[in-house]
């Protein structure tokens, strides 16, 4: 799967969001063969987002919302709107896996 940079807010290369999205896998097992895109918040600082997606690409609704910082290696799960909502609060009060 490739990760997709759904916001213009950052550039990113492919291989940080590949880097983001490589390590949900493997910090979050359930994730092994769901398909996930990856995209910087607008408001997300230094966090690479990622999220399940559905077959055309979409981030779906619900579920949950993995918050990455890759220099640090730390994955964060919340459950979120992943549209919309404060990465500083999701941080605080998701769950590191």
């Amino acid at each position: 799967m490739h990760a997709q940079n759904l916001s213009a807010s950052a550039p990113e290369t492919d291989t940080e969001l590949e880097s983001a999205i490589a390590l949900v896998r493997t910090k979050a097992p359930e994730t092994r063969f769901g398909r996930l895109s990856a995209r910087r918040p607008a408001n997300g600082g230094k966090y690479i987002q990622v999220n399940r997606v559905d077959a055309a690409g979409l981030v779906l609704p619900s579920g949950w919302t993995f918050l990455v910082d890759t220099a640090k290696e730390t994955v964060v799960r919340t459950a979120v709107d992943p549209e919309n909502f404060d990465p500083k609060y999701a941080v605080r009060h998701g769950m590191a896996c």
